[in-house]
């Protein structure tokens, strides 16, 4: 039976949120920390904690939780980790939405992090507009992706998702693939591309930019190509469709764990389908093209970890300017 890493990241944070208690957890278990990153959030050292017991095998990721227990033998979300059971507190509330409480009981700082979660409503209306500029891309052997809009009715999606020309011209582009505010379907606008009219491509940067008939962004708008600066621990949301599902939106765990040679790697949930979604930072702000997942390399370092990556908008508007 496969451990739920999520909660069993959430029950550890909370039970050793301090870099020290972390640090002796780690020596206990006989991991290696040269090849854990530690962070000033827990849940964020967690993530790497796990990661590297995953790495090993699903018996070393066992063997925490069973160090856990030895320290904490009477916790209820271990013992249900445990035996399978779904993590819930005995008010029947879900885990993962309680108050965060170190070992004495006490509440910690409002503010776990280097930068506040917190935003202004207007998050909630910036992010619908920027949404409807993205789109499902389902091309002519069945394969899905996703793309979004940028000025001048381009269409920005990744390189392995359309390749080529031939890809691009007989690919169909669906704007507007969501449910509504009642959970109906919403009246889809389906499009072609004109790559005889403009088509660009980088397939080291994993980028492909073409034209889009039909004038779309005087109905769906279009996202700003703009420098802008990503760094480590900051947030970052990606509007895609997973699976070549219905948009959706993620933004739980989103942090951003490495910077660098033209790549943005974060924690933001993606699923096959998501290629070729936009990255926004929290103001809404283009950071990144997505492009891959899972077991990645770290650029610089060499070192592999199961992450999301995107490319640098820096380098999304390198090639946009050949398509000009």
């Amino acid at each position: 039976m496969k451990l739920d890493l999520r909660i069993l990241r959430e029950v550890l944070a909370w039970k050793y949120p301090t870099d020290d208690e972390a640090r002796q957890f780690v020596r206990n278990v006989g991991l290696n920390p040269i090849r854990i990153k530690f962070h000033d959030r827990a849940d964020l050292t967690w993530f790497s904690i796990l990661e590297e017991a995953s790495r090993q095998g699903e018996p070393r990721v066992r063997a925490i939780l069973m160090h856990a227990l030895e320290q904490y033998p009477e916790d209820e979300a271990l013992q249900r980790l445990l035996r399978g059971d779904d993590v819930r507190s005995t008010a029947g509330q879900d885990i993962a939405s309680l108050p965060w409480r170190g070992r004495g009981g006490q509440t910690l700082e409002k503010l776990l992090g280097k930068q506040s979660a917190l935003v202004h409503v207007n998050f909630l209306e910036v992010g619908v507009r920027r949404a409807q500029a993205v789109a499902r891309i389902q091309g002519a052997d069945g394969s899905l992706g996703t793309g979004f809009l940028v000025t001048g009715d381009f269409l920005v999606t990744n390189h392995h998702v359309l390749p080529d020309r031939g890809a691009a011209a007989g690919a169909r582009v669906h704007f507007n693939y969501q449910k509504t505010v009642d959970g109906h379907d919403a009246a889809v606008e389906e499009l072609r591309l004109d790559p005889d009219a403009c088509f660009v491509t980088s397939r080291e940067d994993d980028c492909t930019i073409v034209k889009v008939l039909g004038s779309p962004s005087a109905r769906w708008g279009a996202i700003e190509l703009r420098t802008a600066e990503v760094r480590v621990d900051d947030r970052v949301n990606i509007i895609q469709h997973p699976g070549g599902d219905q948009k959706q939106l993620s933004f739980f765990h989103n942090h951003v764990v490495h910077v660098g040679h033209g790549r943005v790697q974060y924690l933001t949930d993606t699923l096959p389908g998501s290629s070729g979604a936009p990255v926004f930072d929290k103001d809404w702000r283009l950071v990144a093209l997505h492009h891959s997942g899972g077991w990645i390399t770290e650029p610089g370092s060499g070192d592999r970890f199961f992450r999301n990556e995107g490319i640098h908008v820096d380098r999304i508007i390198d090639v946009f300017r050949q398509a000009r």
